[in-house]
């Protein structure tokens, strides 16, 4: 039986928070409930906090179904700590372990970080990859924190993923305009957005201060939560900002926000304390100066909780701003008065963007995601999955 190995720099639980974690839980979801009879033939080569992890192949309970996995390399739990790049270290490990993963010629790569796409070639020529781009590769290595000092390492590193692009058998694009982009150098881009378990509607109330905004998601430069800091401590509304994750921008951002007590962090949650602070908060706010699709964005709004955001990547396209969301200029200002348009008509915003989250739903996603995927693995649906109404 062809075999689908997934590769990414998780541990397929819970390890880093975030929504890349929670996309390919959701696409695991769904092959535990659409083909039970084949979790057997799934491999998750990924990482883990545990070192009794690494290099040996067990079995694991994740997103409803059973699995092999395989930690390849130790990951830091310290995020704000970060002295090597786990993607680097993570194609290292990929190779060290080969043995144990040994992709074969009929097998499907199902790759969720570019680095893997190497290791896999290298120890499969001609593998069958396919490649979900989390984010687009154009342009990557501006974002890229190590390396800066060595501008030619940066600028190999672009030529591969552009390989990447080129060489894999499908590349699936988040939005739109990276499908765009991707399809000069590859004829098979195929656009899907990421999935969420969509919740039943529970209503909101109207907040009352002090008013509750969140940020989740890695304390990195590209987050941009300076001014979300500044937004909350200068407001003349009573607020609290609560900040869920880590990163290496985390202690200048604690220095930022000394001396006032609106504002807490609360370092990385599990996916189960994320969603219970989204119940209790009024307002999200996102302040990227790059992002996709973020998957804490769908996360947010199945829980009817409105949206700040800034207007880059493919946020518009799953967002209406003015109906369910508001969209800022991602200074401090421009944040306080989109979270006073939402405050001025919460329970329409808090509705509308539950609506919206339904498109979205983990079912119909992932569907579409495996019937590319299955052009190659040709697995026999044992249980069929149910369509949400």
């Amino acid at each position: 039986m062809n075999r689908l190995i997934l590769y990414d720099t998780c541990n397929f639980r819970d390890y880093p928070v975030g929504g890349q974690v929670t996309s390919i839980r959701n696409f695991l979801r769904f092959l535990a409930e659409t083909y039970p009879e084949h979790c057997k033939d799934v491999l998750l080569a990924g990482v883990s906090c545990d070192p009794s992890e690494v290099g040996r192949v067990s079995r694991i309970e994740t997103a409803g179904g059973q699995f092999s996995f395989l930690a390849v390399v130790q990951a830091e739990t310290d995020l704000g700590n970060v002295r090597k790049s786990l993607r680097l270290e993570y194609m290292k490990g990929l190779w060290k372990y080969r043995r144990l993963i040994a992709p074969g010629k009929e097998d499907v790569n199902y790759i969720h970080t570019p680095e893997a796409f190497a290791a896999v070639r290298m120890m499969r020529p001609g593998a069958v990859c396919y490649v979900f781009s989390h984010g687009t590769y154009l342009n990557m290595y501006r974002r890229v924190r190590f390396f800066k000092k060595a501008p030619p390492v940066r600028w190999l590193f672009q030529c591969f993923l552009m390989r990447v692009i080129r060489k894999s058998t499908a590349v699936f694009a988040l939005d739109r305009e990276t499908l765009e982009d991707y399809a000069a150098y590859n004829p098979r881009v195929i656009h899907v957005g990421n999935s969420i378990v969509c919740h039943p509607w529970k209503a909101r109330t109207a907040p009352k201060e002090p008013f509750r905004l969140l940020y989740a998601g890695r304390l990195s430069a590209v987050k941009n939560v300076g001014p979300m800091i500044e937004a909350a401590k200068s407001w003349e509304k009573d607020c609290i900002l609560d900040i869920l994750g880590d990163g290496e921008e985390r202690r200048a951002l604690e220095e930022k926000a000394r001396g006032s007590v609106r504002i807490r962090f609360h370092g990385a949650l599990t996916p189960e304390e994320v969603e219970k602070a989204m119940w209790e908060s009024d307002i999200l706010v996102m302040n990227s100066t790059f992002e996709g699709i973020p998957m804490i964005i769908l996360e947010a709004i199945s829980t009817g909780l409105p949206v700040v955001t800034t207007d880059v990547g493919g946020i518009k396209e799953v967002l209406t701003y003015g109906l369910d969301s508001e969209v800022t200029d991602g200074s401090a200002q421009g944040i306080r008065n989109a979270a006073e348009r939402i405050l001025s008509d919460y329970i329409r915003y808090s509705r509308q963007a539950y609506e919206k989250s339904l498109q979205f739903d983990y079912r119909k996603v992932n569907r579409k995601v495996f019937s590319v995927l299955n052009e190659s693995l040709h697995w026999t649906e044992a249980a069929p999955g149910k369509e949400p109404g």
